[in-house]
């Protein structure tokens, strides 16, 4: 089965009669760890550390999520 077959449908009230396509959760990281979106520059490291502050996360979370950030701009 491949990714296509793996799609999840979303759907609410909220949607308007639309009904949106997202990657399942494992396909998604695999996406971004092939885009390497960080090392092609293709995504802002200082943009995403922002938005890393902006998030509720747990503060061990955010750490491990800057350094690995860290890791693959460098």
């Amino acid at each position: 089965m491949g990714w296509l077959q793996r799609l999840i449908a979303v759907h609410s009230e909220n949607t308007g009669g639309a009904v949106g396509l997202c990657l399942e959760v494992h396909d998604l990281a695999v996406s971004k760890l092939v885009a390497g979106l960080i090392r092609h520059r293709l995504a802002d490291a200082e943009v995403i550390c922002k938005r890393l502050t902006q998030t509720h996360l747990d503060d061990k979370v955010r750490d491990a999520c800057r350094a690995r950030l860290q890791r693959a701009s460098s």
